[in-house]
C-alpha cells in the first residue's frame, strides 16, 4: 500500500531527495498555477511534478514551488515511493489547518479571563482611591478638557439612579455636549432615568431639535422652558457639572460640585423649572413653538433686558429676535419693546400670546 504524507511529514532526508525546498520571497506562485496543478492531480489522481509541467507548459521549478504551496495548504498528499502526489478534500484541508489556530485562539482567550480576574480587583482599587481623590475636594473648577471628561464619564457610567441635564441652544457641537449624550445613552440602557431640559427656541432649530428626538429615541423625558440659560449636569445626588463663568452655553471651565448639600438645592432647582416645562413628544407643530419663543422673548422684555441678552438666551440670532419683536409689537399695538414686554404682562397675555 502506498504511503502519502503532507509537507509535515517530510523527514529531513526526504526534503533532501526531493526537490521542494520552501519558497524564497519574491517566488510567489500566482492562483491560476496553483488551480491548474491542482486540477491536474485531482483529474489524474496522482502526477510527478514532471508530468504535471509537460501538461501544463511551464518549468518544472514553478510546478515544484505550487507543488510545495499546495503541501502547506493541506490541498495534496506526497507519495514517497513514487514521487507522485495525490489531491485531498479543501473542506478536510481547512479543517486541518484552522484547528490548531481555533485551539490558540482558545487557550488565548482563557489567558485573557485569566488576566482579567487577576487585575479586577486591583481595577477596582485603584479606581476607587482615584475617585476618593478626585471627591476630596468638594467643589472643583476644571479648565483641562482632559480632566473635565475623565469626570463626566466616571460619574456618568458609576450613575444608579437618575441624571438631570439641561442645555441652552448655544451649547450645541459642544464637546461636552455629545460626551454626556453619549454617556447617558448607556446608562439608559442600564436602567438609569434620563431627564433633560432645553429652551423652547430648540424645537425650531434645524439642528437642535434632531438632537431632541434622538434624546426621546433614547428613552429620555424630555421638556423645554424659556428658563434654560446655561448647561447643567446632575448625577444621581452626588454630583453636579455647571459652567464656570459667566457665558450662557458652552465655556472651556467646568464646575464640578460633590457637596450631597449643594447638589440637593441644585436638583431641586432643576425640578421648579422641569415641572412648568412643556413635554416634547416629537409632535409639536411649528406655530405652538414659535408660540413658546414668543413667550420667553416677552418676559425677558417685560424684564428690561437687552436684545444682545435675548437673542443668547432664548437660542436666536439678533435678526430673527428683531422679527419675533416686530410681530409682538404690531399684534400689541405697542411702540416701543419695553412697552410691549409690560403690556403683555399687565394683561396676562405672557404665556398665551398666538395661542388662540
Amino acid at each position: 500500500m502506498l504511503a502519502y504524507a503532507d509537507l509535515s511529514e517530510l523527514s529531513a532526508e526526504d526534503t533532501e531527495r526531493t526537490p521542494f525546498e520552501p519558497m524564497a520571497r519574491g517566488q510567489d506562485v500566482g492562483e491560476d498555477l496553483l488551480l491548474g496543478v491542482y486540477d491536474h492531480v485531482l483529474s489524474y489522481h496522482a502526477a510527478t511534478t514532471m508530468e504535471i509541467a509537460t501538461a501544463l507548459g511551464v518549468p518544472s521549478a514553478a510546478v515544484t514551488r505550487a507543488m510545495r504551496e499546495l503541501l502547506r495548504l493541506k490541498l495534496v498528499r506526497h507519495c514517497k515511493e513514487q514521487d507522485t502526489f495525490l489531491a485531498s478534500d479543501p473542506e478536510a484541508a481547512e479543517t486541518e489547518l484552522v484547528l490548531p489556530l481555533e485551539s490558540a485562539i482558545h487557550e488565548k482567550r482563557r489567558e485573557l479571563v485569566a488576566i482579567h480576574h487577576q487585575l479586577e480587583r486591583f481595577s477596582k482599587s485603584f479606581k476607587r482611591h482615584q475617585r476618593t481623590q478626585r471627591t476630596s475636594r468638594l467643589v472643583a473648577t476644571l479648565e483641562s478638557q482632559r480632566e473635565i471628561s475623565l469626570r463626566l464619564t466616571d460619574a456618568l457610567r458609576q450613575s444608579t439612579g437618575e441624571i438631570l441635564t439641561m442645555w441652552p441652544v448655544c451649547s450645541y457641537e459642544t464637546q461636552i455636549l455629545k460626551d454626556t449624550l453619549r454617556l447617558s445613552y448607556e446608562a439608559v440602557r442600564r436602567g438609569v432615568r434620563l431627564r433633560t431640559l432645553y429652551p423652547h427656541s430648540a424645537r425650531c432649530h434645524p439642528s437642535f431639535r434632531a438632537t431632541l428626538q434622538q434624546n426621546l429615541d433614547s428613552g429620555a423625558e424630555v421638556r423645554t422652558s424659556d428658563e434654560v440659560q446655561h448647561f447643567i449636569i446632575i448625577v444621581d445626588q452626588e454630583t453636579a457639572f455647571l459652567p464656570t463663568d459667566s457665558a450662557e452655553g458652552g465655556t472651556s471651565a467646568v464646575t464640578v460640585v460633590y457637596e450631597p448639600a449643594i447638589v440637593k438645592v441644585l436638583r431641586g432647582i432643576y425640578r421648579n423649572t422641569w415641572q412648568p416645562a412643556c413635554v416634547f413628544d416629537g409632535s409639536t407643530s411649528n406655530g405652538t413653538s414659535l408660540n413658546n419663543v414668543r413667550n420667553a422673548i416677552l418676559k425677558m422684555l417685560a424684564c428690561g433686558l437687552k436684545d444682545d441678552v435675548i437673542a443668547r438666551r432664548v437660542g436666536i440670532s439678533s435678526r430673527t429676535l428683531r422679527r419675533h419683536i416686530a410681530a409682538i409689537m404690531e399684534e400689541l399695538g405697542a411702540e416701543s419693546r419695553f412697552q410691549a414686554g409690560a403690556a403683555a404682562a399687565s394683561a396676562g397675555l405672557i404665556g398665551t400670546l398666538g395661542g388662540g
